[in-house]
């Protein structure tokens, strides 16, 4: 699904609804094998690999020609939806958009568990995108990939992109993230008590549905890229938001990007005028073709 303008507010009103209908992804039964291999303009897709034992811990992944273990670089991509809805199937544009722009880079879209406020929280989100990763690096001859990733998530899927990249990127094989309209500062006092009706009520219910408790000023913190970020953990980040967003408010993105400013942090910012929680087709292109090229520049 295309992320523009026009139909922004019908996504967040569906991802958010109890109804919500998720995309149906049944994974192999045997972990680590394909579920549905198929050919394409690239060498092979692999759709919805098992990474883990639950529905929702699968991936795609895009392979392309002519790759190999020592150049070929892949980029992950983490959909949004608050934390509580969403699917890899609505970053089809990405994948179909970065695949035109850098046709030698593998691509893995994955879905991870979605918070429920109880069982499924945070942690289990989080060692889901490390279980994602580290399949990735286990496979990468079979996949013919290199260990080198960047990451890229929308919304709430930026937040997590942020995240790891900070807080569990223990190894360095996230190189470098591009953060699309996602809440960096996470631990926002005033964001948290707001109420949104894009977002259907009380911000606060969808934090403490991915937190598992309301406020809790330590947790959040270390929940908040923002307040993560520092000289020692930071990889190059890419930052894209507009000035009308509705979901996360645009001082979001702009506190992050003055942090990573004041501590002399090489980050690029694009700020996109009369656009919303979501870009129109003009500047979705303007965002992939800063994105592919700020993670060649850093990859190859």
């Amino acid at each position: 699904m295309q992320y523009n303008q026009s139909n922004m507010r019908n996504i967040i009103a569906v991802l958010i609804s109890l109804s919500f209908s998720i995309y149906a992804c049944t994974p192999d039964s045997s972990k680590g094998k394909n579920n549905n291999n198929q050919t394409s303009n690239l060498d092979t897709v692999y759709t919805n690999v098992a990474y883990g034992n639950d529905a929702k811990q699968v991936m795609d992944i895009y392979l392309p020609e002519g790759r190999n273990t020592a150049s070929t670089k892949t980029i992950i991509i983490i959909h949004g939806g608050a934390w509580i809805g969403g699917d890899k199937s609505e970053m089809a544009y990405f994948v179909q958009s970065i695949q035109k722009k850098w046709p030698e880079v593998a691509i893995a879209n994955i879905n991870y568990r979605l918070a429920n406020g109880s069982s499924i929280i945070h942690t289990q989100i989080s060692e889901d995108l490390k279980s994602a990763v580290n399949y990735l690096i286990d496979n990468s001859v079979t996949l013919g990939i290199s260990k080198d990733f960047a990451m890229l998530g929308a919304s709430a899927g930026a937040h997590l992109s942020l995240l790891y990249s900070y807080k569990f990127n223990t190894d360095n094989h996230i190189k470098a993230v591009s953060n699309i309209f996602g809440p960096s500062h996470f631990a926002d006092w005033t964001y948290y008590n707001s109420f949104n009706i894009f977002l259907g009520g009380n911000v606060k219910e969808i934090f403490k549905k991915y937190t598992g408790v309301y406020w809790d000023s330590a947790l959040y913190t270390s929940l908040s890229p923002y307040h993560l970020v520092n000289k020692d953990n930071y990889i190059p980040t890419i930052t894209f938001h507009s000035d009308i967003d509705v979901i996360v408010p645009l001082y979001q993105s702009q506190y992050f990007v003055h942090k990573l400013d004041s501590l002399k942090l090489s980050n690029k910012y694009f700020q996109y005028p009369g656009q919303g929680h979501g870009f129109n087709d003009e500047y979705n292109k303007r965002c992939v073709d800063s994105t592919v090229s700020f993670f060649k520049a850093i990859l190859q």
